[in-house]
């Protein structure tokens, strides 16, 4: 008698260790569905599991935490309102295709290190339990720190963009803009998923970020970029690019012709010094200018009229001087005509 008691003292015991969450109703008291997602798994095994039935029912339980997080977010209105927000040319189902999969799974295994995980045997009945759970709030701050990483990254390289413009590499910054059009466009999906799962509205620095992009690429794609090709004449090497701004043109200095709208070669020369009367001298200047269009590929001559200058006592550099200056004038004025066309 004294044996059955111990018996059934110790198959009580053993039943209290059963945990408690292998219960739907502990679970859903437990961990509510408005503060976490979970995933449940059961398995029936023959004999006592090893270690790796024990991972493969853990990991079962964490791929249904992550279907869970799936069936929330596409059925949120979030996304279905603001899915192609940043994709501009994409449809909503292609927003919500391969991509969207892979961040759900990318958001899903991310938190695992946060994500609580337990496996049980039950030697009696010979089914093996998995549970996982994970906070929305550990998955919305993941969210959060992958959308200020992506607006960091956008913001530095508009950033380069900007530098690189004002030394005249429009299609290098052009090519940062994009990169930081991409960047962007996937905060777009993280922002998504953080509004679905939170409530949380849009960040007002994506809208600010955007702002910026935008105001770049018409800066850039409005602008006129000019590769200056200047020989005979270092005044006019030294003070073209200078008269064309003072003159009105809307452009800036390429640093290759690569990056350039147009290629502007000019062949300044110095054509004669004539003495005159009262010891003046006057001297005259000329210049070969050729346009080369980069888009079509096209040279356009441009015809430039002889100036002249002088200066008193014989001074030939100084009337050189002042008609290179009205050359230089010159030549800027009808590349800005040329350009306008």
């Amino acid at each position: 008698m004294r044996f059955i008691v111990l018996f059934l003292a110790i198959s009580l015991y053993a039943q209290e260790l059963a945990p408690l969450w292998i219960q739907d109703s502990w679970r859903s008291s437990r961990y509510p569905s408005t503060d976490w997602y979970t995933g449940f798994a059961r398995d029936k095994i023959n004999g006592s599991p090893n270690q790796a039935k024990f991972k493969a029912i853990e990991k079962d339980a964490q791929s249904k935490l992550t279907e869970s997080i799936a069936v929330h977010i596409s059925g949120g209105s979030a996304v279905e309102k603001t899915g192609t927000q940043y994709q501009s040319g994409k449809s909503h189902s292609e927003a919500l295709g391969t991509n969207y999969k892979q961040v759900i799974k990318s958001a899903s295994d991310a938190v695992l290190a946060k994500m609580e995980t337990y496996s049980y045997f039950d030697k009696e009945s010979g089914y093996i339990y998995g549970f996982s759970a994970v906070r929305k709030k550990d998955l919305a701050e993941f969210y959060s720190a992958k959308i200020n990483g992506l607006h960091s990254f956008a913001e530095t390289e508009l950033s380069f963009a900007s530098q690189l413009a004002e030394f005249g590499k429009k299609k290098s910054a052009l090519n940062k803009i994009k990169t930081a059009e991409d960047s962007l466009s996937k905060a777009g999906y993280w922002e998504n998923l953080l509004q679905a799962v939170t409530g949380a509205t849009t960040h007002d620095r994506s809208a600010e970020i955007l702002k910026k992009i935008n105001s770049a690429k018409m800066n850039l794609e409005n602008g006129t970029s000019l590769y200056l090709k200047i020989s005979g004449s270092e005044q006019v090497a030294d003070n073209l690019a200078a008269v064309l701004e003072e003159k009105g043109c809307d452009c800036s200095a390429a640093e290759s012709e690569a990056e350039a709208d147009y290629v502007i070669t000019v062949k300044a020369k110095l054509s004669r010094c004539q003495q005159a009367q009262h010891e003046e001298v006057y001297c005259y200047t000329n210049a070969n200018v050729v346009v080369r269009n980069s888009k079509t590929k096209k040279d356009v001559s441009v015809k430039i009229s002889e100036e002249k200058d002088g200066w008193t006592n014989g001074n030939s550099e100084k009337a050189t001087e002042e008609s290179f200056k009205k050359l230089t004038g010159q030549i800027a004025q009808k590349l800005i005509k040329e350009i306008e066309k």
